[in-house]
């Protein structure tokens, strides 16, 4: 097995840091509609955020080269369904 890794640029790294930070903006203001103390939310959501990060780096660490081309579907075939979850009950 002598593949290619391939590696993230700075540059993709920022553009996916700006589009995670969009979604998580969208999802703050959503959060003045339900009341909730915004210090204790900002606290469970960063952590869980860095803990699901952490397991997703990890993960990948572990499987990334064996399954590659399945990750890659899967999660885009996810993050559809999402979308359409989202479209469709909202």
């Amino acid at each position: 097995m002598n593949q290619k890794i391939k590696r993230i640029t700075n540059h993709l790294l920022f553009i996916l840091a700006i589009a995670t930070s969009i979604d998580a903006m969208a999802a703050g203001f959503t959060l003045h509609l339900f009341k909730l103390n915004p210090f204790l939310s900002i606290f469970l959501i960063g952590i869980t955020t860095f803990f699901c990060s952490y397991l997703g780096v990890y993960i990948g660490k572990l499987t990334g080269v064996k399954y590659e081309k399945k990750a890659e579907f899967l999660g885009g075939f996810i993050l559809i369904l999402i979308g359409f979850k989202i479209l469709f009950l909202n």
